[in-house]
């Protein structure tokens, strides 16, 4: 059983601490709900965090305005808070406020329990406060320890979802793996793919970050990931098109089997030169890689050639696959572009 402690974890960690230092400073009650607030404020990067900040302002606005009118209409009862609770969370998801709905109604529970003389101004200040401390405490620990290093975290996570893909591109045209395996290894690939995605979307709201080093750099390596998420989407597609049709196209004797057969090896070569060539591991020839590109073509054209005057039931195994592959193939093409571009920027600032 593995037991990781990661930089999230830690950073939990201490903005509970942060906020629990802080609550006990100031002298507050309920440093608990300070602490709380904290751990679900903590984000997965800066500007989440930052933007976390800003729909906690429009939605403890609304939760405070519902918990004052509870109490003062509906009275400390259980039923009355909980009818609160339910009114305020329908009302936060209808303003799209979805990110904060527990913090709000943390928010209420604190304002509508818990005292007896009644609520006051001073009341009401000091129980927001503990909220505000505890999503502060949050922000200034994702900022200042452990910032995470968006873009090589997901060049990781697009490597080895790449070098999954790669494997079952392999395996697949010469049947190595048994049909269980098989299913859990695609069952993988999508995981690691959707994982991916998501991430993706983190590095993508860290555009508006103002403190960027390299702003232009930042934007290009954002470009190339979108292209390396792409070119993996369509590797996936291609290896369930050879799953589900490869077998029918081997039993016809034609040489169409041979042909995408090539065409997935060569693919996979350049899939991952283009890769080692993002990490500056190899130095690609421009004009071979163009001579592997037009065999790649060339052998296209051989596969639709053998297409030509086949029957329905042959083009509805072959068509899906050569469909992917074409598309693959230029996905790989604009990708590899992008990475030259870059690969020349850098080359003149040095």
């Amino acid at each position: 059983m593995e037991f990781n402690i990661g930089p999230r974890m830690v950073k939990t960690g201490l903005a509970v601490a942060l906020s629990l230092l802080v609550t006990g400073v100031l002298g507050l009650e309920l440093e608990i709900v300070a602490a709380i607030a904290s751990v679900l404020a903590m984000q997965p990067s800066i500007m989440r965090s930052y933007a976390y900040i800003k729909e906690v302002v429009i939605s403890n606005s609304v939760g405070l305005a519902f918990a004052l009118f509870g109490y003062f209409l509906l009275g400390t009862h259980p039923l009355s808070v909980g009818a609160v609770v339910i009114i305020s969370i329908a009302i936060n998801i209808k303003l799209g406020l979805n990110k904060t709905v527990s913090l709000t109604v943390l928010t209420i529970i604190t304002m509508m329990l818990g005292h007896g003389d009644g609520i006051s101004f001073v009341y009401i200040v000091e129980r927001l406060s503990l909220v505000a401390i505890g999503v502060l405490s949050a922000f200034i620990i994702n900022v200042v320890v452990f910032p995470p290093n968006h873009e090589k975290n997901l060049f990781k996570m697009i490597k080895k979802a790449s070098e999954k893909t790669n494997f079952l591109l392999r395996v697949i045209p010469n049947k190595t793996m048994s049909i269980p395996q098989m299913k859990a290894e695609n069952e993988e690939i999508d995981k690691l793919i959707d994982q991916t995605k998501d991430y993706f979307e983190i590095i993508s709201d860290e555009r508006n970050r103002i403190f960027i080093k390299n702003r232009i750099g930042f934007f290009r390596n954002i470009i190339i990931y979108k292209h390396m998420i792409q070119v993996l989407i369509k590797k996936q597609t291609l290896i369930n098109h050879l799953e589900k049709n490869l077998l029918e196209i081997e039993n016809s004797k034609s040489n169409k089997s041979y042909l995408i057969k090539k065409l997935v090896n060569e693919i996979n070569s350049y899939s991952e030169n283009i890769l080692l060539l993002y990490e500056d591991k190899i130095v690609l020839d421009r004009d071979l890689q163009k001579e592997t590109r037009q065999a790649m073509q060339v052998t296209i054209n051989n596969l639709i050639e053998e297409l030509q005057g086949s029957e329905f039931s042959k083009w509805k195994y072959v068509f899906p696959i050569a469909n992917s592959i074409i598309e693959l193939i230029s996905e790989l093409n604009k990708l590899e572009r992008f990475v030259r571009v870059k690969e020349l920027k850098e080359k003149n600032i040095c």
